[in-house]
């Protein structure tokens, strides 16, 4: 894969995985060489090559080379010529060098005469073969000593016993030192002193000399395949002189007894982790410049100019930092329109709906949705505040004013008013903020590579395994379905298939559990005291001694000491008349703390967690944020903690729970820690009491009076919500948080769903739910056992319901909408990622999410495009 021809793209719109090319590396060993000449013919002293070493200059190779290459048994050396030079006073007179002609290293005049009688014998320590040359000093005329371990690098005896004299010639033979990872030459040693980068880029680090890459058949079945130079590679005799082909100079794998074999496997994955994610991003990319490309055709019109006549002026942005659209509040990540007066930014769709006179992004300017506090008894069933009983409830929520309506004239856009954010004054002028033509040749070259490459072995269909083993845990009893099982594999399993496994159900938006991840942290301790108190010796800060929680009856964020809200995590906490209290810290410590405060505990986190490719946010080859440029500014992707109380018993109102929401990332969530805290029998009369006077007070509230009528469909409704059964989930010891994971296909049934029975919820200060946006993005509904009943009696689809236990990881795809209970007070560790298979629905997300008002509480932090 080395020589692929990456030469033919333009070296700043490179793949993220950098394919190292003959002709970069050709010039590093050039320069090398020169310099090596330089420092000889300053000693006076030069020697002929030997007329059957002839190297053919990297410069001009003629097609003679070319096929003696291909039908040479060993590799080709890929060197540099070096140019001519003086002939030096030293030299004797016979000795004229032809062009091209490689210096050698000084030495004493009896060392030479030494070198020169072992190179005319034939045995001894080593051997010569034409045309090959020392891996130290690039020295073709001596004693050599060939790697029987690669048969590939060749040590000249000198320099073993010059440069590495605790190694004897036989152990070169066994082992050489580039094999053994302690090779001083200037190649490997400039390698080894280069940093690793964070994101892993496919570099495969050659030798000195050019090999010819073979096509070798994958386990899986999909062959792995290379072009050199445009030469179609031959077919391999042996596996052995396709590791040979190439050292692999990477510090991370150097070791006394690295295993090459093993080194290459590792490479060829990540090979075809490429080609997966071509496949998949390639199709994202052409719709994001067809886009482009439509404003920028729009723009010339205007103009009168043709498309290549027309030239965008460059934005003024930095790489750390983020431009936004002031209407929609979506990420701005190249073509834009900007007002020169008062630097008002619009993004290009929402430029496209200005012109079609829809503009739906942003189109609320601000969420003033209001949910009265009607008092602490009003929560618990009672009566509201005597000044609130009359209030009449206003919907605050202002849209855009219809006296300042802000169209296109003439497909013209120009500075919203004042009243919208803008002057009103100038025309906005389209900017860029990558270079010009960036995002096409991107696509361009993308998809010549794509066609370079074969397909990858991209995995679908239905998968007979998970009904009928123990990898699979049912999760819900639809009809005429395939998908009513989870996968559900043990984290130490280690079959190779695993990952292909995973993809199956992944690429279909299928959740996926693993078990037994807690056991690979079995060192670290995830007691919610043991946490703090680590937080807490590393900083003394006033702020770490009191933590802000949620309430879970109100929905508002309480302040509580760290240690009462630990204590309260073990024996559990009730209001005076003995309703569970029920706290939750959300991003603690701040996820951008995490790995600072608990740097044990998040490296390790991140080590342990399954499917590493997707998983790991620094070395993933399938995570996409991972891949992303270090120098440009990334959206946080955890750790995030969330520590919880939690009840077995469905309360109906204040219980432990995330409200149903649809994240615009891909997430694992494992549940690291739980305590079971069980309630007195004086305090489960009181809360069999206070549901009754909840009862009594969703009657009236849901339907409007004070005089229902029993046989009334909202009375049902309602007391059915109240009084939902818990199941058995209490006798799970293990069990920890219940789930309920949507299909993405049935979101639209469930929007429906809500938006009818809305008044049937309950949200901030146990008020009704009034305003509805998006049902599925406003985090205002939990869908209780009943609830869940209904939507399946009424549209005949269900979720993927399952207890998560102790030590398991939950995968959730993006775009499904989901929710959570806590069964115990858990501790649960989380993080988000981008996979290759769902970047197009995290770009369908991003249009939903720009329609919502500019401060709907999900726009905060969930509105941030990943390209």
């Amino acid at each position: 894969m080395g020589a692929m021809g990456i030469h033919q793209i333009d070296p700043a719109l490179r793949w993220p995985y950098g394919f190292e090319t003959e002709d970069d590396e050709e010039g590093q060993e050039a320069g090398a060489d020169e310099d090596w000449g330089i420092d000889q013919e300053k000693r006076g002293r030069k020697r002929k090559r030997p007329r059957s070493a002839k190297r053919p200059r990297a410069a001009t190779p003629s097609s003679d080379s070319a096929s003696a290459s291909a039908s040479s048994s060993g590799p080709l050396a890929s060197w540099n010529a070096v140019p001519k030079r003086p002939r030096s006073s030293a030299a004797k007179q016979g000795d004229t060098p032809r062009a091209g002609a490689v210096v050698v290293p000084s030495e004493t005049e009896a060392a030479a005469a030494e070198e020169e009688e072992g190179t005319a014998s034939s045995g001894g320590a080593g051997r010569k073969k034409a045309g090959w040359s020392c891996h130290q000093c690039h020295t073709a005329k001596r004693q050599m000593v060939e790697c029987e371990r690669c048969r590939e690098e060749i040590y000249c005896t000198f320099c073993v016993k010059k440069r590495y004299p605790k190694l004897s010639v036989a152990e070169v033979r066994a082992e050489c030192p580039c094999c053994r990872g302690i090779c001083s030459c200037k190649r490997c040693s400039a390698k080894v002193k280069q940093s690793e980068p964070k994101s892993p880029a496919l570099r495969i680090c050659k030798s000195s000399r050019s090999a010819k890459k073979k096509k070798k058949a994958d386990p899986s079945g999909v062959e792995s395949t290379s072009v050199c130079n445009g030469v179609a590679p031959t077919e391999a005799n042996d596996y052995s002189s396709l590791i040979s082909s190439n050292g692999i100079n990477n510090p991370s794998v150097k070791s006394d007894k690295i295993d090459t074999l093993d080194v290459r496997a590792q490479e060829e994955s990540k090979i075809k982790h490429a080609r997966y994610l071509l496949h998949y991003l390639m199709p994202c990319l052409t719709e994001l410049n067809k886009d482009q490309m439509a404003e920028r055709e729009t723009e010339a019109r205007n103009l009168g100019l043709k498309l290549s006549q027309m030239n965008v002026e460059q934005a003024d942005c930095r790489n750390d930092e983020r431009v936004f659209c002031d209407n929609c509040r979506t990420s701005i990540f190249d073509l834009h329109r900007s007002c020169p007066n008062c630097s008002y930014e619009l993004c290009i769709a929402c430029c496209k709906e200005l012109r079609e006179e829809d503009l739906q992004g942003g189109t609320c300017r601000e969420e003033l949705v209001s949910y009265p506090n009607r008092g602490f008894d009003y929560m618990h069933g009672g009566d509201p505040l005597p000044e609130l009983i009359n209030c009449e409830e206003t919907d605050l929520s202002s849209c855009q004013p219809k006296s300042k309506k802000w169209v296109a004239s003439r497909g013209i856009i120009r500075c919203p008013p004042t009243e919208l954010g803008g002057c009103g004054e100038h025309v906005l002028k389209l900017r860029q903020i990558f270079p010009k033509d960036w995002l096409n040749k991107l696509e361009i070259n993308a998809s010549w590579l794509n066609k370079k490459l074969e397909p990858s072995n991209i995995v679908s269909g239905e998968c007979p395994k998970c009904t009928k083993n123990e990898n699979s845990r049912y999760a819900a009893t639809r009809e005429n379905s395939t998908d009513n099982c989870i996968y559900c594999p043990k984290s130490d399993n280690g079959e190779a298939d695993d990952l292909k496994h995973f993809q199956s159900h992944w690429v279909k938006g299928e959740p996926v559990i693993v078990q037994g991840v807690l056991q690979k942290m079995p060192d670290l301790s995830w007691e919610p005291p043991h946490m703090w108190s680590e937080v807490h010796g590393s900083s003394t800060s006033s702020d770490m001694k009191n933590v802000k929680a949620i309430d879970c009856l109100s929905c508002c964020e309480v302040e509580i000491c760290t240690q009462d809200f630990f204590n309260g995590y073990y024996e559990g906490r009730m209001y005076e008349n003995q309703w569970p209290e029920m706290l939750k810290l959300k991003d603690w410590p701040t996820s951008n703390h995490f790995e600072e405060l608990l740097p044990s505990h998040g490296v390790k986190y991140i080590d342990s967690l399954p499917f590493q490719p997707y998983t790991n946010l620094k070395s993933g080859s399938l995570s996409v944020s991972a891949l992303l440029p270090d120098d440009i500014l990334k959206i946080d992707m955890g750790p995030k903690s969330y520590i919880a109380y939690g009840r077995t018993q469905e309360l109906g109102r204040g219980d432990s729970v995330t409200k149903l929401h649809c994240d615009i990332s891909d997430a694992v969530n494992v549940l690291m820690h739980t305590a079971k805290v069980a309630p007195s029998e004086e305090q489960q009369d009181a809360i069999k009491n206070l549901k009754a006077r909840h009862e009594a007070q969703d009657e009236k509230d849901c339907c409007g009076n004070f005089a229902i009528n029993g046989n009334d469909k909202c009375h049902k409704s309602c007391v059915g919500a109240n009084h939902a059964s818990s199941l058995n989930y209490i006798d799970d010891e293990e069990g920890g948080a219940l789930w309920d994971i949507f299909r993405r296909e049935d979101a639209e049934k469930l929007k429906i769903y809500l938006r009818k029975h809305s008044k049937e919820f309950r949200h901030i200060y146990c008020s009704p739910v009034e305003k509805i946006f998006n049902p599925v993005h406003d985090e205002t509904f939990y869908l209780t056992e009943e609830h869940k009943r209904k939507l399946k009696e009424e549209h005949g689809i269900e979720p993927w319901t399952f207890v998560q236990k102790l030590g398991e990881a939950v995968f959730i795809p993006a775009g499904c909408p989901h929710q959570v209970r806590n069964l115990k007070s858990c501790t649960k560790i989380a993080i988000d990622f981008v996979s290759p298979e769902n970047v197009k629905e995290c770009l369908k997300l991003t249009q939903e999410f720009r329609k919502l008002p500019k401060n709907h509480r999900a726009k905060e932090d969930k509105l941030e495009k990943i390209y």
